[in-house]
């Protein structure tokens, strides 16, 4: 635990001055708190009117993916309403396998009664612990980045109400500034508790791209030491932003999306992690040899989660699409847009086969690798590689069966609209989807083979890449064995413009 000298006293937490009492929303304010220069917590205070049935019911993570602890390290828990104090008792959600998340709960024993407030202190995550993403509050660079999963408690029963955040910065650094998913300083979320634990959080000694406001509904926050240009990597990612918004044909009027970077002194590094509107790139100081390097292909990778989104489906067996589509786009985008050259899709080609082909997990059940989930960096991604290998193969096996008028986007296109607009999208509308647009019944079960039970192998068409490039045989000597796969090249003389 971190020095708590100059922490604010426990005492001071649950007196602090009550939110504004505002009908029918749910005020949250953020006094982060220092020790040695560093946050060392984060002083919660909330208020809410009571539900109309005075049923007050509320919860944390006990663990959340990269975050174990995240109850653990709440302290100094109080609810009083209209009534005074507010006992509360406390249960668990049974404990889930691969580092997914699991709840805490607390249960007012009395029905609460007019405003109710809730104070707590969230304690930082020590350096060190599990990888995975970067949800947990960690202490970065004199400020603090978070998700609202990895720290906060929030009322389960209360979702439709707005959420009106305020941050007091008063004990953090002059200059200090802060910022979520939804904009920045204080800010309304119309989302409410929900919406506030699907968010990133970040305040301190913030960098902006632009300095204030957004750009083509575009912004950027970063906090700690940079290891590479992060202002002209954040206008880069800006028109990324721009032509992603222009290719894909739903979710035209959405508010502006923000790119937040934090730069840790310690592992773990954390990565890159989307949610809504918004991503987390986490990262750490330059291996010997190693250049600053602008990640181009995670921006995309993770702004482009914004489309592909979501399909109905347990916990974990959903990353078959949500991030094997992502992974698909990933650099067939920053191709089709400008951003990357051939010989750079190329590499990303046949390093995406490569991953596939030599993966110990290949042909590892969806629901064995959920078990294993964020124990096991290399198992957890097969399934991105399997799934973005099935979509370019899907796609070229589409183009073949129309002779070229339809292609993957012609199923995926009307189904991201109907998504939009409320009709259930789940594996079997998928399947109906691919069914319809191949004429074959036998797709059902060669998804299953490939995609949930990974008892086949993949057998690409050789122009699953397009015409200007063809498939080659390969070999790869591994830690598990020898393995066949492909790889591909240039070809000698394509036919037809490349993709």
């Amino acid at each position: 635990m971190p020095s708590i000298r100059a922490c604010l006293p426990l005492a001071a937490i649950l007196t602090m001055g009550a939110a504004p009492r505002q009908a029918d929303q749910l005020v949250v304010t953020l006094r982060p708190d220092m020790a040695d220069g560093a946050v060392a917590g984060v002083a919660v205070a909330m208020g809410l009117p009571a539900p109309a049935d005075g049923t007050l019911l509320l919860a944390a993570p006990v663990v959340y993916p990269g975050a174990p602890g995240v109850a653990d390290r709440l302290s100094g828990l109080a609810v009083s309403d209209a009534q005074g104090a507010v006992p509360l008792a406390v249960s668990e959600d049974p404990p889930v396998k691969g580092g997914f998340p699991w709840y805490r709960h607390w249960r007012a024993t009395r029905a609460v009664h007019g405003q109710v407030a809730i104070r707590y202190r969230a304690t930082v995550m020590q350096a060190g612990g599990p990888g995975g993403p970067a949800f947990g509050l960690r202490a970065v660079g004199g400020g603090l980045a978070a998700s609202g999963g990895g720290f906060l408690l929030l009322p389960e029963n209360r979702d439709a109400l707005p959420a009106r955040l305020h941050w007091d910065l008063s004990a953090m650094a002059k200059g200090a500034s802060a910022a979520i998913s939804y904009g920045a300083g204080d800010v309304v979320v119309p989302g409410g508790a929900q919406a506030l634990a699907d968010s990133w959080f970040m305040a301190g000694p913030l960098g902006h791209w632009p300095a204030t406001g957004t750009r083509d509904g575009f912004a950027g926050t970063w906090l700690g030491k940079p290891v590479f240009d992060v202002p002209t990597a954040l206008a880069r990612a800006g028109a990324a932003h721009r032509y992603l918004q222009g290719y894909f044909p739903h979710m035209k009027s959405q508010r502006a999306y923000r790119i937040f970077v934090q730069f840790r002194d310690a592992a773990p590094y954390g990565g890159g992690t989307a949610l809504d509107q918004s991503f987390m790139l986490s990262r750490g100081p330059l291996a010997p040899g190693e250049q600053g390097e602008m990640p181009s292909s995670l921006f995309f990778h993770e702004m482009i989660h914004q489309w592909t989104g979501q399909i109905e489906a347990p916990s974990g067996i959903s990353s078959w699409f949500s991030e094997g589509l992502t992974t698909y786009y990933e650099d067939d985008l920053q191709w089709r847009g400008g951003f990357e050259s051939g010989d750079a899709y190329l590499e990303a080609v046949n390093r995406l086969a490569r991953r596939y082909f030599t993966s110990k997990a290949r042909n590892m059940a969806a629901a064995d690798v959920v078990k294993i989930g964020f124990g096991d960096e290399e198992v957890r991604h097969i399934v991105y590689y399997r799934a973005a290998m099935y979509f370019h193969d899907l796609d070229a096996r589409i183009r073949a069966h129309s002779h070229g008028r339809r292609n993957l986007e012609s199923v995926l296109f009307p189904l991201f609209l109907s998504r939009e607009q409320g009709v259930r999208f789940d594996t079997e509308a998928w399947l109906a989807a691919i069914v319809r647009e191949l004429g074959d019944e036998g797709e059902r079960d060669r998804f299953k083979r490939l995609i949930l039970d990974g008892t086949d192998t993949l057998d690409p068409l050789p122009d699953t890449f397009g015409p200007c490039f063809a498939r080659v045989a390969a070999q790869w000597d591994t830690p598990h064995g020898h393995v066949n796969g492909w790889q591909w090249q240039r070809a000698a003389s394509p036919v037809g413009a490349c993709r």
